[in-house]
This record gives C-alpha cells, structure tokens and sequence, in this order.
C-alpha cells in the first residue's frame, strides 16, 4: 500500500525531557526510538517524528540518525520482531506514526 506515493520510512531518534522525572523516561537522561511513518522525503519523516514525541508531553526530538525509506534500509533483510511489527502496522494505514521501545540513556553526553 502507497500514500500518493509516499513511501514508509524508519529510523532511530535521539530524545531528551524537557524535565528530570519525566513519566515515560523516568530518571533517565535521554533515549532513542525507533519511529516508522510514511513520508515523502526526510524533511517529512522529522516532521512526523515531532509531531509524536510532542503528543508525549515533556519529551523533544534532539536528533534524527539516518531517515530512510524502509525498502532502502533493509540489506540484509533481517528486522527485529518489533520493528518488522511497526513496519507492517504502518504500511496498513497511510496516517500512522509508529514508535518502538525507549531505550533509555543515563549519561547526558549532549
């Protein structure tokens, strides 16, 4: 399936709180996600990744690390259980913005 020929793209971003105990990242200092979206180019899929991490009030997207359409960032053809999951959701509906599992970071190296 093809949004107006918009393919689904993936990749991890870095995100920070904007405060110390924050209800998803707890004490941890940052994280990276995976997100999955469709999106016309990697301006789109930036603005898709914003658009999610605002809705978790007190959390903001410091980096996007590589966006890529999904077909073009497979080679090998192997994908963890959750990410092959998130990419099947996504390409089952054109308005998803999709994310995976924070993997937490306690050092603030930013």
């Amino acid at each position: 399936m093809a949004d107006q020929g918009k393919p689904v793209w993936i990749r991890t971003v870095e995100v920070r709180p904007e405060r110390e105990g924050h209800d998803v990242l707890g004490a941890a200092k940052g994280a990276f996600v995976t997100i999955v979206t469709w999106a016309a180019d990697a301006d789109g899929y930036r603005h898709n990744a914003e658009l999610v991490i605002g809705r978790l009030a007190g959390l903001f997207l410091v980096d996007v690390l590589n966006a890529a359409p999904v077909d073009g960032n497979r080679s090998d053809g192997q994908v963890a259980e959750e990410i092959d999951d998130l990419i099947a959701r996504a390409r089952a509906n054109p308005d998803a913005i999709l994310w995976g599992t924070f993997h937490t970071c306690q050092k603030d190296d930013g």
